[in-house]
């Protein structure tokens, strides 16, 4: 701001750039508004006020609103906006969708809620942040130079109450930390649980190979497919278990591998199963499939 458009707005009456009254002592020349903005970026915020304050366009655009709207409302020390945007504004929102999908549906509710915050948080605020840190640096200042008289005290008093301030470092940082811890669990949680499953999975198609020695050497000698344990000379089904396997059961020429005891849940009862194919020569080609049990989780040679 120059020092000429300084005494131009010293004309109005309501300019809180007028010359000082007999109330205080702050010279003509200084500009409360940049000791309110403090070092960081001044000349773009005092540029963007000098503007407003002779009535120009309340639209512009900020880039740190658009990126990071609550770090850069705490950073201004914009406390209620801040609030208003992290706490209020999902709130209210949340409300009105609910009155959405009382009216219409879940689907419009959601396309509401969603289209909404959008349109606020990712075009209205970034738009309007420039004219809202404004307003709040006129009422700081009004607010200041109507009861100081000294321009060392008001200087003071603006430098305190405005500038920036880290405590986004202590209440963002954290968050940040969170979220990234967060995401690398989802990440990590669910990969080493398929590779706990696939383990498991894998010990019930190992013991399921004696089975199917005892299925091959039967149509070797008979010609046919066993039906059962007993016939193909194996123990009950339930007697071949292991950590993670229940049981090994021949049911005509099948091997089915249930599992159990201590499976994991999503692989509890579940059934892995091994098809015999007879082949010229008593030869037997075996497949191996699971109604139940995700790909991702099975052998290689079974999906």
């Amino acid at each position: 701001m120059t020092e000429d458009s300084n005494r131009n707005r010293g004309d109005d009456p309501d300019s809180i750039y007028r010359a000082p009254s007999s109330n205080t002592n702050l010279a003509p020349e200084g500009d409360p508004f940049r000791t309110f903005i403090g070092p960081n970026s001044t000349d773009y915020y005092a540029r963007l006020f000098d503007r407003f304050q002779s009535g120009g366009s309340s639209v512009s655009w900020n880039w740190p609103a658009f990126f990071v709207s609550s770090y850069w409302l705490l950073y201004r020390k914009m406390w209620l906006n801040a609030f208003l945007y992290w706490i209020a504004l999902p709130t209210g929102l949340i409300v009105l969708s609910g009155i959405v999908a009382a009216v219409m549906d879940a689907g419009w509710a959601i396309l509401f809620y969603y289209g909404a915050y959008f349109i606020i948080g990712f075009v209205l605020v970034p738009m309007y942040a420039n004219r809202l840190y404004y307003a709040h640096a006129k009422s700081r200042v009004t607010s200041v130079t109507r009861t100081t008289t000294s321009e060392a005290e008001q200087s003071a008093r603006l430098a305190k109450i405005g500038g920036t301030s880290n405590v986004v470092l202590f209440v963002i940082l954290p968050l940040v930390i969170i979220a990234v811890i967060g995401i690398l669990a989802a990440i990590a949680i669910p990969a080493y649980q398929d590779f706990t499953v696939r383990a498991q999975v894998a010990e019930g198609l190992n013991l399921s190979n004696p089975a199917k020695t005892a299925v091959t050497e039967y149509y070797g000698n008979n010609g046919e497919l066993p039906v059962d344990n007993a016939s193909a000379g194996l123990p009950p089904a339930s007697q071949i278990s292991g950590n993670y396997v229940s049981s090994v059961l021949i049911d005509d020429g099948d091997v089915v591998v249930t599992y159990g005891n201590n499976a994991h849940s999503i692989i509890a009862d579940e059934t892995l199963i091994l098809t015999p194919y007879p082949e010229t020569g008593g030869y037997i080609e075996w497949e191996c499939y699971s109604p139940t049990i995700r790909s991702r989780h099975l052998p290689a040679v079974c999906r």
